[in-house]
């Protein structure tokens, strides 16, 4: 429990485009971990009386079936919990698993393997990214999405040129969309390391980028919750990723329910196998210590912002 509201992470093997709503997810996890920490089976839930076969609470705990609150509550108070602001979470998290999500209505411009990772961002405590191509999703400004998805992403299946254009239009505004749990008040904290490429590859070209470079040093200065870092040229073959492109997402219920997201061009890969999941959390602090400092990180910045300006 974080906040008054209940985290966790989705699971393996599921299609990513058949899972329900990011809340249905997270309240399935949550009864199943209390279940766990009770060291109750399925079958002793059932005997109990509180749902009526094994396969019914999976479907719950694997939040693949509508959820009523009551049921939910029964399942929480039996797992021992008596708190009302624990109990009250999660009934608003029922509620928000039957609502539409923001994102919904622009299924059409969500890859698939992509909708996972929005339907469970919102609850993260901690997102922590790596990107060595590109500014990450969360803090591009609307021109520089508009340019990637125009020049590094082009969609051969579209040869309508006004058809093509209002898919890229659609797809900027999910990414703007997702920008904008970050000015929440619960927005999770947010780590940003970029390679030093991102800063001098001037994607869009010259006042795309520098608009893009000031949205990154106005939100380092002033953001509390974001913090951005650069791994410079200098930091040599020490500062070696694993892979391109890295988005951890940590969730305060437990580490064994963090997931990590990997992007590739023209697809996505999950990771949440613990063992795993520490070696990119192990992978990401040691490439943090090799990052400017933040006076650093502003000066590079700036330096970026001087050099599209001459």
């Amino acid at each position: 429990m974080s906040g008054g509201q209940v985290l966790s992470a989705v699971g393996d093997g599921e299609d990513p485009s058949s899972l329900p709503v990011g809340a249905g997810r997270v309240v399935g996890a949550h009864l199943r971990r209390l279940r766990k920490e009770q060291g109750l089976r399925l079958v002793d839930v059932v005997k109990a009386g509180l749902v009526g076969s094994a396969p019914t609470l999976s479907r719950i705990e694997n939040g693949t079936t509508p959820l009523k609150a009551e049921k939910v509550i029964s399942l929480a108070r039996f797992y021992g919990v008596t708190k009302d602001s624990e109990l009250d979470a999660l009934v608003k998290l029922v509620t928000r698993s039957h609502d539409a999500q923001w994102w919904e209505e622009f299924r059409d411009a969500i890859p698939g393997w992509l909708e996972r990772l929005i339907s469970v961002e919102s609850f993260a405590e901690e997102i922590r990214t790596y990107e060595v191509q590109y500014v990450p999703g969360l803090l591009q400004t609307p021109a520089y999405s508009r340019a990637i998805m125009q020049r590094a992403f082009p969609d051969a299946s579209l040869t309508d040129p006004e058809k093509k254009q209002r898919r890229i239009e659609r797809a900027v505004k999910v990414r703007q969309g997702r920008r904008a749990l970050l000015n929440e008040a619960s927005a999770p904290y947010f780590y940003a390391l970029v390679d030093e490429a991102v800063l001098a590859r001037p994607v869009g070209g010259a006042s795309v980028m520098r608009q893009q470079l000031r949205e990154l040093y106005s939100l380092e200065e002033n953001a509390e919750r974001i913090h951005i870092r650069v791994l410079p040229f200098s930091a040599g073959d020490e500062a070696m990723a694993p892979a391109p492109s890295i988005t951890y997402l940590s969730f305060p219920a437990d580490r064994e329910e963090d997931m990590v997201y990997l992007e590739v061009r023209n697809g996505g890969s999950y990771v949440t196998n613990p063992e795993d999941i520490d070696r990119y959390r192990l992978a990401l602090t040691v490439l943090w210590s090799k990052a400017t400092t933040r006076d650093k990180t502003l000066e590079l910045l700036q330096h970026y912002i001087q050099r599209l300006s001459d």
